[in-house]
């Protein structure tokens, strides 16, 4: 089980002491990793893990309505791995099921498309239309 959690939808301006003090009742944090929107929480323990997702998925927070899920994969890459058998830089599978989106409003990303997606199942591949300004 992990002890990770990813963090998406986060406030561009939002620092590592935000972040901690957000799970500060939630368990022992090891560390804080934080990108240009995203980041992640390190917990000492996998339900600590387990608690904050599931209290903070979807809360509001620094003006931002927040992603929190369970971090998938490991941490760091596994040495003894083949790089042929590593799927996170390859192309993602095309698979049987293609969904088109419409109607989509100006400044909605690739991103807010495979999270909203999300909800309904696994997402392997979300894009915008190069055709259409509307259409995902």
């Amino acid at each position: 089980m992990t002890t990770r959690v990813y963090l998406g939808h986060l406030a561009r301006d939002a620092s590592d002491r935000d972040v901690e003090g957000l799970f500060k009742n939630y368990g022992r944090i090891r560390e804080v990793t934080l990108k240009n929107g995203f980041g992640f929480v390190e917990f000492a323990d996998a339900k600590d893990a387990d608690d904050a997702v599931f209290d903070f998925h979807g809360k509001e927070f620094m003006g931002e309505r927040l992603v929190v899920e369970l971090a998938r994969g490991d941490r760091r890459r596994d040495e003894r791995r083949d790089d042929r058998e590593d799927r996170r830089f390859a192309p993602p599978e095309r698979t049987e099921f293609r969904l088109i989106v419409e109607n989509l409003a100006h400044g909605v990303s690739w991103q807010d498309i495979k999270d909203l997606m999300r909800k309904a199942g696994e997402v392997t591949f979300a894009d915008l239309s190069k055709e259409r300004d509307d259409e995902g």
